[in-house]
């Protein structure tokens, strides 16, 4: 089970495309983050952090990128200065409903502006939302005022002195920020290891992802905050037998041994038979239900629920295809059924978790009588644990195949409800606006 080599490959690759492509993405989102409308859709400030932690670990170079990040900050905020200069408060009300920006947006920034346009350029690059729209701001406020010519000048030097100063201070906290995270990492990196780490990074990815768009486009619903913890439990459960497959002797390795043993010594023809109906007998059911279902929502013009159905199930198989190539872990030898293809993760756990639970997704809300939908969930979920068992029963899979297939198929499944969700919600948004 030694795949310690693969991880060390992976963590190389990921650090060569960071030095390669990432002082230019790094120098681009930052820029954009300050042009007006534009900048509530790139995600700068994250990249700063982001930035600090590759400090940390020793991927970036400190002066390189605080350089980077303090002239992208600044040059981005006088191009929205600019801009408003030039065309004034008119071009956001001409273009803001493209841009998801609405009057309220807009009022908190003039709020800070009145109260003092230094302290507003500062304060404002604290929110996503008036970051983007502050330096405009203050150009149209600029513009609408007609100053003379030397008091024109005044005030735009006036504008360098905060931009520079707010630039520069925003930047070097953010980039503080990221290599406080990175020095953490590298003391956890002794206690656990590197797979679990990156696992946890994905996972703070997703939440300020969600996070970032709820800010902004108010596209997910209250329930679906529990989707979005499930989407990062499974994926903590992945991570946990990621790392067991890595380490020799691990608990994990020993748990899988010791079933393994139980099982072998227990085992009766009735309960293999019994493994093997279930096992072989639930994939077939799966698509034939399937494949009906999808029908069925594609007659109705269910695009949303379809999408959902098709992305979960295609990335759960798309990503179970992946891991079981990337470690080619053996079966164990007693299997009760010959296969050919890699251990890790159980395929059928895997689409079990995928099916079951977008089913649960789409048609709980549709059952009205309680009696019927507390059994229906029982159902299903029974469903995914005895799939994933049956493959343990037959000796085709280690016990934490069958836990990571379970895991896989959650995530792939909550992530694609999520990105469903996000997609549809404004393109929703957006047809309502045009109307």
């Amino acid at each position: 089970m030694g795949y310690s080599h693969y991880i060390a490959d992976l963590t190389k690759t990921i650090e060569t495309i960071a030095v390669v492509g990432g002082y230019p993405f790094l120098f681009l989102t930052v820029l954009l983050e300050g042009v007006p409308l534009l900048g509530t859709l790139v995600p700068g400030h994250i990249s700063i952090i982001v930035a600090g932690f590759l400090i940390r670990i020793g991927v970036f170079n400190v002066w390189m990128t605080c350089l980077l990040a303090i002239l992208a900050a600044v040059l981005g905020d006088y191009i929205g200065f600019f801009l408003g200069k030039k065309y004034g408060i008119s071009l956001i009300d001409r273009i803001k409903p493209y841009f998801f920006i609405t009057d309220d947006h807009i009022s908190k920034v003039q709020g800070l502006l009145n109260k003092h346009t230094g302290k507003a350029m500062i304060l404002g690059r604290l929110n996503p939302i008036t970051r983007a729209l502050m330096p405009f701001m203050v150009g149209a406020n600029h513009a609408d005022k007609n100053h003379t010519s030397d008091s024109s000048k005044k005030e735009e030097r006036r504008f360098w002195v905060f931009n520079i100063f707010g630039g520069s201070i925003w930047a070097i906290g953010s980039i503080f920020i990221g290599y406080a995270f990175g020095a953490g990492y590298q003391v956890a990196n002794v206690f656990t290891g590197k797979s679990i780490l990156i696992f946890v990074g994905v996972a703070l990815i997703i939440v300020w992802g969600y996070r970032f768009v709820n800010v902004r486009f108010r596209v997910f619903q209250k329930y679906e905050l529990f989707i979005l913890i499930l989407n990062i439990i499974s994926l903590w459960g992945l991570a946990q037998t990621v790392q067991g497959t890595l380490v020799l002797n691990s608990q994990l390795a020993n748990f899988d041994i010791a079933v393994n043993v139980f099982i072998s010594g227990h085992v009766t023809p009735l309960m293999a038979n019994t493994a093997s109906w279930i096992s072989d007998g639930g994939a077939f059911l799966m698509f034939i239900i399937g494949v009906i279902s999808l029908a069925f929502l594609l007659r109705r013009d269910k695009w949303r629920s379809a999408s959902i159905f098709i992305l979960s199930l295609s990335s759960s198989s798309i990503m179970m295809s992946f891991l079981k190539e990337f470690f080619m872990r053996a079966r164990p030898g007693d299997a009760l059924q010959v296969l050919s293809d890699p251990s890790f993760p159980s395929g059928h756990a895997t689409m079990a978790a995928a099916f079951f639970l977008v089913m649960l997704y789409l048609l709980v809300p549709k059952i009205h009588s309680w009696i019927k939908r507390e059994l229906f969930i029982v159902l299903c979920v029974v469903s995914i644990i005895v799939i994933g068992l049956s493959r343990v029963v037959l000796s085709v899979h280690w016990s934490s195949d069958v836990i990571a297939g379970w895991s896989l198929g959650i995530f792939c499944t909550t992530a694609s409800i999520l990105l469903v969700r996000y997609v549809g919600g404004i393109v929703h948004r957006q047809i309502i606006q045009d109307k």
